[in-house]
């Protein structure tokens, strides 16, 4: 009964997983956007930062957080430590 609960939940959370990475090639225009404009409104970066960060405490999205945090480390190596910061403490 628990190991069939524990399959059960294990599926559920590859299914939603791989839901996720359905949302990755929009994000990552999304970023490439970002950087390629030059965009250097802060909010906007953080909020998508936020966003990365959420789906790398999912197991999703390392490689466009990375990519993107360090475009931000550009403008604003102070925001950008935070932000790697929590990364790492995430990834403790």
């Amino acid at each position: 009964m628990e190991e069939d609960l524990f399959r059960s939940i294990k599926q559920s959370i590859e299914s939603f997983q791989e839901s996720l990475k359905g949302h990755l090639p929009a994000l990552e225009a999304e970023i490439n956007h970002l950087i390629q404009s030059g965009n250097q409104d802060k909010n906007t970066i953080e909020n998508t930062l936020d966003t990365l960060l959420s789906l790398v405490d999912m197991g999703i999205g390392k490689e466009l957080f990375v990519r993107l945090l360090e475009y931000y480390k550009t403008l604003d190596a102070e925001g950008a430590a935070f932000y790697w910061n929590e990364y790492d403490q995430d990834d403790e």
